[in-house]
């Protein structure tokens, strides 16, 4: 039995699918005012034909639109769950650096610099 999420998490996932953005987006994929998908969230209401049909365009297994569960089956979206380690001189060195970024007295690239310096990968 599936256990079907809540409307609002089904249709991120139909927005996932389709690699597009914003909920405003998918409704203009299904030629829909973007009232149609908005007022299923507010109600809960779980959009059955819509999840269908994404699932027939996008290859999206429909037991991840419709709960989450499983393997989505589309390049890009499977997330696996990562942790790092990291001692607590480096953590110090992100902090400040955290801190520099914060008080703007180093750019974005900057940051990112400095940062990717703390999480090389071997």
């Amino acid at each position: 039995m599936v256990n079907f999420d809540n409307c609002k998490k089904v249709v991120n996932r139909m927005v996932q699918a389709y690699k597009l953005k914003t909920v405003k987006a998918l409704c203009a994929h299904f030629d829909v005012g973007s009232s149609v998908i908005t007022n299923r969230i507010l109600r809960n209401s779980f959009p059955a034909e819509y999840v269908i049909q994404c699932s027939l365009e996008t290859g999206a297994d429909l037991q991840w639109l419709c709960s989450g569960e499983g393997d989505s089956k589309i390049a890009g979206i499977n997330k696996e769950n990562k942790s790092i380690e990291l001692s607590s001189e480096d953590l110090e060195k992100l902090e400040r650096i955290a801190a520099l970024k914060k008080d703007n007295l180093i750019t974005e690239s900057e940051y990112q610099l400095l940062k990717g310096s703390i999480f090389k990968t071997s």
